[in-house]
């Protein structure tokens, strides 16, 4: 009986030990519940990438990246039993295969399971590669072990034989093959099988497509083993990121590799396609992250000529910007409240300051830009018009080529290189309507050219924006010009000399011919940001050699070449057009282990280049006999570059400012109500801004401030400015806060300063009863000047110690203080700026 009982105690502990077995085994029926660990330590080579699978329950999957040796990845999921599987690396010519601790893993709840992965390099044929392509035909070669013998297959498409019986067979000889009677530009799959020893070792793959036909704007290419080039199937989701592309994977896609190239096809999302580089997997594999990458980083050769392309012209059907009425400017203060002593200005100038219509320069919108037809340009009059339709047309030639290996390197022997022509045409003419100063955005539509599909989306994309920026009451029309601006580009890169490359510039223009009824300042710049090259579906565009940045085919200004009162003000116009560049050259290549990227600047690629014939006169019997600035400019310097802040109402070149001389003349209102006699009142409310340096020299708010800005290099050691200070602030207002204030800044610093004093020159510097051996009292006209305002100083002059042959910033400006109204005026005396 008892050994009855041991049996059946035995028995029963059995299916009792079964039973728990059952519920505590993970991978059966019965399986626990909760999640376990897997980590994953994987080794391989410096340089070569690897992906282990586990495939259970749920796919996992754990990447090591090309740089290191080793890598450990933990993978959480739910507990049961998982296959792994080791892809088959290839790289740096070689295949790897992985060597797993076990088979399969088993997760339990709550416990960490280890795994192990190895990979090492297989024997056999190593480094195939392609020697030459056609369009019907290619070689290829290799290296292998002595005594190898070898079976090379092919398939027509991305998917390579992966048995021996797969395909085409294709003859070899020694370590080589010839393959002949391909289709041109086809992609073909290489396979080559390899017996050492009597032992078969292999694939070695590679991805082919062959020179493609006449007139086909394909690329021929060698792609590297590990490159995806995805269809649009492979797909279910792109986004940008900023910083590169966020991908989903269908399930039927290989994971690819850290550090691996993708290729993304055209999509809403991505309007060019994308070339990216694997940064990121996530554990299930589907989710893939990706940088911005180059066409070394997917293709050991690619050749695409693209011999001229052409974008229809973008036409902005009669935009028109008329924004909705702002509230009239206020006067800051009643100007007989200013004192009992204040003349009353004479009839012709009664209603000098009486609040004035012209709008203040407005501020870019901030929310995102409206159609063309609604206003964009902020809170100003509804008399402000602007009516802009242009074309604009890109065109050009796009040839690059990248050679890994020199036997394809006929013209570039290991190497990249690159050489393009882009050009933008703007066609178009505007109207304006202005009442005072103005400043308006008008969008274009975007212009996109896919230059290639296949194997890379390669495109360009230009959003162009059309900005004017008009000074004071315009009424003219049929203003613009017609422009060609753009530039070429060529060069190389290759392992013995790195980086060279040339621009130049493409420039050819013709203004039309304005029809003026009030003349005035406008300025039109037309162009926008720029993306040449592979996956410019955001702007991290990173391609072998291609250009981005800022495109301005017509950066141009029109203002009147006479004065105000001239009867031919409004008949004579002077334009000047500029190409304006803010582009670089993006190079990216690696070659045989040597590395290269780099954003490269190119002095044809940047700042400005005038349209040959710019400055026009327009008619071109409109002569500009009134004088230039450059009649500013006297012995020992030349000019670089100058600017002008204010309104083009506000300066001009005069007679009789200054007794004997003639003068360029910067007021802060009209410089038509400067010049004249003492009985007359010069006082304009522009309702521009002031000056920040010399609201600092005043000590109070500055108005009205005009300026001209003229960069010289000098060639003796001491520069010289001669000018003149006037105002109507004279003498009524002399020692009160209506301290109007000029200035002479040289690199920044003022050097119109009292003689012997060192205080700036002001209405309560220098006026009757302070320094007044510097101070003409035009109240009833002074000898031999011809100027409204009722005082003014004789001509100063400010001397400033520099370096012959550097170049040196002078600055003259003037402005209002405290007020608006009562204006102020800084003369400057032609040949007034010079070295001895």
């Amino acid at each position: 009986m008892r050994i009855k009982r041991s049996r059946l105690a035995i028995v029963a502990a059995s299916v009792i030990a079964m039973v728990v077995g059952l519920v505590l085994l993970p991978g059966t029926g019965f399986a626990a519940s909760g999640n376990g660990t897997v980590t994953v330590a994987i080794s391989a080579p410096d340089g070569v990438p690897a992906n282990v699978l586990l495939e259970g329950k749920t796919k996992l999957v754990a990447a090591k990246p090309p740089a290191g040796t080793a890598t450990n990845v933990s993978l959480s999921t739910a507990s049961g039993a998982y296959h792994v599987s080791l892809p088959v690396v290839q790289y740096g010519g070689a295949r790897y295969v992985g060597q797993s601790s076990m088979p399969e893993v088993v997760v339990r709840p709550g416990e960490s399971t280890p795994l192990s992965v190895t990979y090492v390099a297989e024997g056999g044929a190593r480094d195939l590669h392609v020697t030459s392509i056609s369009q019907t035909g290619l070689g290829l070669g290799w290296t292998a072990p002595a005594g190898s013998t070898f079976s090379l297959r092919r398939l027509a498409g991305s998917s390579a034989p992966q048995l021996r019986w797969q395909g085409v067979g294709v003859p070899t000889s020694g370590t080589s093959a010839t393959d002949q009677g391909l289709a041109p530009g086809t992609q073909y799959s290489y396979s080559l099988f390899t017996q050492n020893h009597s032992r078969w070792y292999g694939p070695l793959v590679v991805t082919v497509s062959t020179a493609p036909p006449p007139g086909s704007t394909n690329a021929s290419y060698v792609a590297e083993p590990s490159t995806l080039i995805a269809k649009s199937t492979d797909v279910t989701s792109a986004v940008t990121t900023g910083a590169g592309v966020k991908v989903v994977l269908s399930g039927q896609v290989p994971t690819p590799f850290l550090g691996a190239a993708v290729i993304l096809p055209v999509s809403a999302t991505l309007p060019g396609g994308y070339l990216g580089v694997v940064s990121s997997v996530s554990t299930d594999g589907r989710t893939i992250e990706l940088v911005a990458g180059g066409l070394s980083d997917a293709f050991d050769y690619y050749e695409l000529s693209v011999d001229s392309f052409t974008t229809d012209p973008s036409l902005l059907p009669a935009a028109t910007s008329t924004p909705p009425a702002a509230p009239a400017p206020k006067l800051a203060k009643s100007v007989p409240a200013r004192g009992s002593s204040a003349r009353a200005p004479s009839p012709a100038k009664a209603g000098a300051l009486a609040p004035k219509a012209a709008a203040p320069l407005t501020q870019a919108p901030t929310a995102a830009a409206p159609a063309a037809s609604e206003s964009i340009c902020g809170d100003v009059s509804q008399s402000q018009k602007v009516t802009y339709a242009p074309s604009m047309a890109l065109g050009g030639h796009f040839k690059t080529k990248l050679d890994k290996y020199h036997f394809l390197g006929v013209d570039v022997p290991t190497g990249a290189s690159l050489d393009m022509a882009l050009t933008a045409k703007v066609v178009g003419a505007a109207t304006i309507e202005t009442s005072g100063d103005y400043k308006c955005s008008l969008p274009l539509p975007k212009l996109f050219k896919v230059l290639t599909l296949n194997p890379v989306p390669m495109a360009l994309s230009l959003e162009p924006t059309a900005e004017f920026t008009v000074g004071a009451a315009v009424k003219i029309s049929n203003i613009g010009a017609t422009v060609t601006g753009g530039v070429q580009v060529a060069g190389s890169m290759t392992l013995k000399h790195g980086a060279s490359f040339s621009a130049s510039t493409i420039v050819d223009a013709s203004p039309l011919m304005p029809k003026a009824e009030v003349n005035g300042s406008v300025g039109l710049k037309l162009g926008g940001e720029l993306i040449l090259g592979p996956g410019v579906g955001t702007k991290e565009a990173g391609v072998i050699a291609g250009v981005k940045g800022e495109l301005d085919p017509l950066d141009a200004s029109f203002k009147p070449a006479f004065l105000v009162g001239d009867p031919n003000f409004n008949a004579c116009t002077q334009a000047k057009a500029v190409l304006s560049l803010g582009l670089s050259l993006t190079a990216k290549a690696w070659l045989n282990g040597w590395s290269y990227s780099q954003d490269i600047a190119l002095d044809a690629l940047n700042g400005e280049v005038p349209y040959p014939g710019s400055p026009w006169d327009l008619p071109s019997s409109c002569s500009a006999d009134q004088g230039t600035p450059d009649s500013l400019l006297g012995p020992g310097v030349s000019k670089v570059t100058d600017s002008a802040t204010g309104s083009s109402q506000q300066w001009g070149h005069v007679d009789g400012f200054v007794p004997g001389k003639k003068t360029w003349v910067l007021s802060t209102g009209l410089i038509s109500d400067a010049v004249g006699t003492p009985d007359q009142f010069a006082s304009t409310a522009l309702g521009l801004p002031g000056d920040p340096d010399l609201t600092a020299l005043a000590g109070f708010p500055t108005h009205d401030a005009t300026s001209y800005q003229v960069t010289v290099i000098p060639s003796a050691s001491t520069l010289h400015v001669r000018y003149v200070f006037a105002s109507e602030e004279y003498p009524e207002y002399v020692g009160s806060e209506f301290n109007d204030v000029m200035a002479v800044y040289v690199d920044g610093t003022n050097c119109a300063t009292v003689p012997g004093a060192g205080t700036p020159v002001s209405v309560n510097t220098i006026n009757a009863g302070l320094n007044s051996a510097y101070y003409v009292d035009n109240t009833t006209g002074a000898a031999g000047y011809s100027t409204t305002m009722d005082g003014l100083t004789v001509p100063l002059t400010c001397s400033v110690p520099v370096t012959p042959g550097k170049p040196v910033v002078v600055r003259i400006a003037v402005a209002d203080t405290s007020d608006s109204v009562y204006d102020s005026a800084v003369a400057l005396l032609d040949g007034g700026i010079w070295t001895d």
